[in-house]
């Protein structure tokens, strides 16, 4: 998409757009909209950013925020951009990508977690917005020591982020229905080693019989980003790339 195809939306996305009108400043603004709904949604859920919601909310009619945002499809992805924040600082050796790039990819899996929302949202363009342009930046620039070229660079950064959305998005779903606990875990393997013919499944009745199911450790003081699967499949995907 070029700087020409919406002026607007892009105005409004970097918030680089003026005052609405002359006189007194509004009581109103852009930032105020978006970040009424991110909270909105942080709280209850996407579904709670319906437009007359969100201007109760801000004590406005529904027909003020048009002054703000363009439609209810611009929100969401001003709500998308404002959401992912900015990167993190890097504290890794310069010299070390996959160090770089764990930090980078464990920040990224906890702004999903801190949004629940988020990771369900499908992005309506590559990243355009400045946060989610400066995370593009700051996976590129981890990259640096690899001699990697862009093309490279941009499907690795890809293919982290896609990994990272994809973790959450299961995450977010097995939260919803109770799935992510040890509990469950040892139903689900109650429930294979009932169903399943090992003389069919022979791995998955290995599996089960492991005792693996269950036995899952609890993620770490709730931090999403140093579960044992998160991170291992991160490793993997870096040793990849090495």
């Amino acid at each position: 998409m070029s700087t020409d195809d919406h002026p607007a939306d892009l105005a409004r996305l970097w918030r680089t757009g003026g005052p609405s009108r002359l006189g007194r400043p509004a009581e109103l603004d852009t930032e105020r909209v978006v970040r009424t709904a991110v909270d909105l949604a942080d709280r209850d859920g996407l579904d709670a950013v319906a437009l007359s919601k969100l201007a109760t909310s801000l004590g406005v009619t529904t027909m003020a925020l048009y002054r703000h945002i363009g439609s209810k499809d611009e929100l969401l992805v001003l709500m998308q951009d404002l959401a992912i924040g900015l990167p993190p600082d890097v504290t890794a050796d310069p010299e070390d990508f996959r160090s770089g790039l764990r930090q980078w990819a464990g920040a990224m899996r906890r702004m999903y977690g801190a949004h629940p929302w988020l990771a369900g949202v499908t992005p309506a363009s590559p990243p355009l917005g400045p946060y989610s342009v400066a995370w593009m930046n700051q996976g590129l620039a981890l990259l640096r020591p690899t001699k990697l070229g862009w093309s490279e660079k941009l499907a690795v950064v890809g293919l982290l982020g896609g990994y990272v959305r994809q973790a959450a998005q299961l995450a977010a779903g097995f939260a919803q229905t109770g799935a992510d606990t040890p509990e469950a875990e040892a139903r689900y393997g109650r429930s294979l080693a009932r169903l399943i013919d090992p003389a069919t499944y022979p791995e998955v009745a290995e599996l089960v019989a492991s005792g693996v199911f269950g036995a899952m450790p609890a993620t770490a003081a709730g931090d999403p980003a140093v579960s044992p699967e998160f991170l291992y499949s991160l490793d993997v995907i870096l040793a990849g790339i090495g």
